[in-house]
């Protein structure tokens, strides 16, 4: 936001300099990033007055013109038609420098004398007309007077680098409320009243808002007998000051209003409407618009236009149509000012990449109360800069009323948040320069009205940040931090989570993270009954798309299309895990808060290692992830853990298995089924697991535990034996310990066969048993005895042994 400093001066005298100006507006939070003079000093270059003008004796092309510059009058040889007698211009005499280094010197042009130059706007370093046009000072401008100081360069503008919430500082009188917090000076608002012809707007034009939503409110003022031309040169400078480039008295009115007020304006050529109509509409299929800048844009409907009675005429805040714009011919006008929905603005903007300073003050949001303000300060000054005459009357199509805000503070709060001891007078009266209105209850509570301009105060928190700093930051004691020093320890959960990720992570796995949200239809690729638990998701009240609708119930999902994505790389050999949280319901919709219970998953497909020299490559399968199970669990010294076959709805019916321990069910752990691998784009096969990990915490010891080597040596035997396949090998190798009565030290399965020679429905298992006492060498005898017992306890199961 530019301010010049000398244009503020009209709102507000603030008995300071600019210079300590900027430096209190920096330290009330409202940073000036730069101070800069507007144009360059011009010495030499001074107000003159056209006596004179005669044709050049050798050129036609060129003017004999006879200046008077106070002191003396000079003749200069000028080829430039735009001036007339009596007209006031710049003149820079010989021996002045103009912008760019350019020295001005007496010369003899086609043997006419010429003692200094008559310049135009670009050669005093303003964007303001043609090259070949002569700058027409001000009629009030006095001869001899310095140019740079008519023109005002000598003016400092301050950069405010505003952040988004104040909004309030987009305008120059916004920035004279803030002056006036500062200092104590009264603001004094410009003339806001134009005078009314006889004839009624409302016989011209009619006006109707069908989408509320995007726009609360809808003004409209209209002008006739107007004359475009170019603005007056105080104006145009006073727009270059601001950063805008001049067009013309209409479009340049408009402008500058918007600089006052902080409320864009956009003119229609009235004549121009079809069926003198104005309809507020969200813009319909296949609709287009060519906009000012001559793009043809296909409208989308979810934006805002400004249409007649036939066709849209404008981006509602962005941009108006090419056809109604404001050109030479135009004698009358319709003034607009709305207040639109700014994240609609912001959308529109960006769509079609038209960000300006009207749509950003829309996106920032607009002071309600200055869009009457503007009408009328537009419309003052297009009659009188235009010689037009103002409809009586305004249209206010209003569909929602702003209010003040009223917002309670403790003045023994705002001490204590603050550090500081201010008394409760001096709080209320910083806040009344603020422009607030402050009652304080008999309980000394404060009573805070906000006018509307400040949107950004909603809370306690803001008031007491709006008395901190006009009471001045740097008035706040600077102190040593207090607190206590707590011992940041992870907690049991956290040691868990990192153990089982590092167990995972040596086993070749690779950690995942997705999100939190899924699709709802992943879960009916997974095969699941209608009455499973993890059905009944979460929904999510506004998502950013149908993939993160719901909350999940599964991290299968996100591991699946992990894979997914992986097989459309060519990634086929896949180790994946990921620990996270999911979220069950116990009813829909919630009436309390569901339970997040934290889970591990893994996966794996393709093969395990890539094949080389040295070993092969083997099918990552079912008993890969139970391989690391069994490690995770020997780490965490869980003893007994049973895999019991069984099927889940998305699992293959014989290569799945419920995982238990200490009568509590871990997890599952199984091979995907084949139809659910082809649901999810897999054509090869997957083996999946699930672990909770608050039931696998309560059994786990976290702290690793050793034991020394024993003094004795160890006795090895081997027994095969052929049992029914019924019998699996944990129950088989449960047994053998239990009847090796304290002896057995280690049991290993080392084979497995099922043939010809083997019988139908049974199968060979053969276990490597290591026998061992801690109390001395064991003898043939009580290997031999423990031995028989364990023959004996399998043939009880039903097995045979194998010779």
């Amino acid at each position: 936001m530019y301010v010049s400093y000398n244009w503020l001066l009209d709102y507000i005298d603030p008995g300071i300099s600019a210079d300590e100006l900027a430096e209190r507006l920096t330290l009330s939070g409202v940073e000036v990033g730069a101070l800069e003079v507007f144009g360059p000093s011009l010495p030499g270059v001074v107000v003159g007055k056209v006596n004179s003008l005669e044709p050049h004796p050798g050129r036609s092309n060129l003017t004999l013109v006879e200046a008077d510059v106070g002191t003396n009058v000079l003749k200069i040889v000028c080829g430039a038609k735009n001036m007339q007698v009596g007209d006031k211009v710049a003149v820079a005499k010989p021996g002045s420098k103009l912008p760019g280094s350019r020295l001005i010197k007496e010369a003899v042009i086609y043997g006419a004398s010429s003692s200094g130059m008559l310049c135009s706007a670009r050669e005093l370093g303003l964007e303001l007309d043609a090259e070949d046009e002569i700058l027409i000072l001000e009629g009030t401008a006095v001869i001899g007077e310095s140019v740079d100081e008519i023109l005002g360069f000598d003016d400092r503008i301050l950069y405010l680098e505003l952040t988004p919430n104040r909004a309030d500082c987009l305008s120059m009188i916004g920035v004279a409320y803030e002056v006036a917090a500062l200092t104590g000076r009264p603001v004094k608002m410009p003339p806001l009243t134009p005078q009314e012809m006889e004839r009624d707007i409302n016989k011209i034009i009619k006006i109707s808002v069908e989408d509320a939503d995007l726009c609360s409110r809808y003004t409209a003022r209209a002008v006739q007998d107007i004359i475009i031309e170019k603005s007056p040169l105080w104006m145009q400078i006073r727009l270059l000051k601001a950063g805008i480039r001049p067009i013309s008295n209409v479009v340049d009115i408009s402008n500058y209003v918007m600089w006052e007020f902080g409320q864009p304006l956009h003119a229609f050529d009235l004549k121009q409407l079809k069926n003198s109509e104005i309809v507020v509409r969200r813009a319909r299929a296949g609709e287009r618009l060519v906009t000012l800048d001559g793009v043809e844009r296909e409208l989308d409907p979810e934006i805002l236009v400004i249409a007649d009675g036939a066709v849209p005429v404008g981006l509602a805040g962005v941009m108006g149509g090419k056809d109604t714009e404001i050109t030479a011919s135009t004698q009358e006008v319709l003034i607009e000012a709305a207040g639109f929905n700014p994240i609609n603005i912001r959308r529109t903007a960006r769509r079609y990449n038209l960000s300006s300073e009207a749509s950003q003050r829309f996106e920032k949001g607009v002071n309600p109360e200055a869009v009457i303000w503007a009408q009328d300060r537009a419309a003052l000054l297009i009659s009188n800069l235009t010689g037009g005459k103002v409809l009586r009357g305004l249209i206010d199509q209003n569909m929602s009323i702003s209010q003040p805000r009223r917002i309670s503070a403790k003045p023994e709060r705002i001490n204590e948040i603050l550090g500081l001891t201010i008394p409760t007078d001096e709080i209320t009266a910083i806040l009344s320069r603020l422009g607030f209105s402050v009652q304080q209850e008999e309980n000394g509570l404060l009573n805070v009205t906000v006018p509307v301009r400040r949107a950004d105060l909603v809370l306690e928190e803001d008031i007491i940040e709006e008395v901190a700093r006009l009471y001045g930051y740097d008035k706040i004691p600077i102190t040593l931090p207090r607190g206590k020093l707590l011992e940041n320890r992870e907690t049991r959960e956290q040691r868990l989570q990192n153990l089982v990720r590092e167990i995972a992570v040596s086993c070749g796995f690779y950690e995942c993270i997705t999100y939190s949200f899924i699709n709802p239809s992943s879960l009916f690729r997974l095969r699941l009954p209608e009455n499973d638990r993890r059905l009944q998701a979460i929904p999510v009240l506004n998502p950013f798309s149908e993939e993160q609708a719901v909350m999940r119930t599964t991290l299968l999902t996100g591991l699946l299309k992990v894979i997914q994505h992986n097989f459309s790389y060519r990634e086929l050999n896949q180790m994946i895990c990921e620990i996270g949280s999911i979220y069950e319901a116990d009813s829909l919709p919630l009436e309390k808060l569901p339970v997040e219970k934290v889970k591990l998953a893994l996966a794996v497909t393709g093969q395990i290692l890539d094949p080389n020299w040295i070993s092969p490559s083997r099918e990552a399968d079912f008993f890969t992830i139970k391989g690391t199970l069994e490690f995770l669990f020997s780490r965490l010294q869980i003893e007994s853990v049973d895999f019991i076959p069984a099927a889940m709805p998305f699992t293959h019916p014989t290569r799945s298995a419920v995982i238990m321990s200490g009568g509590e069910e871990l997890g599952f752990l199984g091979q995907l089924h084949p139809e659910v691998a082809e649901a999810w784009g897999v054509n090869q096969p997957v083996t999946v697991c699930e672990i909770d990990l608050a039931i696998l915490g309560k059994q786990a010891n976290l702290v690793p535990r050793v034991s020394s080597l024993s003094r004795y040596p160890v006795v090895n035997r081997d027994i095969a034996v052929v049992i029914p396949r019924k019998i699996s090998a944990s129950q088989l190798g449960e047994t053998i310990k239990e009847a090796g009565g304290g002896l057995v030290n280690q049991v290993k399965l080392f084979d497995l066969y099922e043939g010809r020679q083997i019988p139908e429905g049974k199968r060979s298992l053969a276990y490597s048993i290591t026998f061992r006492s801690e109390e001395g060498t064991l003898t043939d005898a009580e290997v031999n005895s423990a031995q028989k017992n364990i023959e004996k306890a399998l043939f009880d199961l039903g097995a045979v042994l194998r010779s």
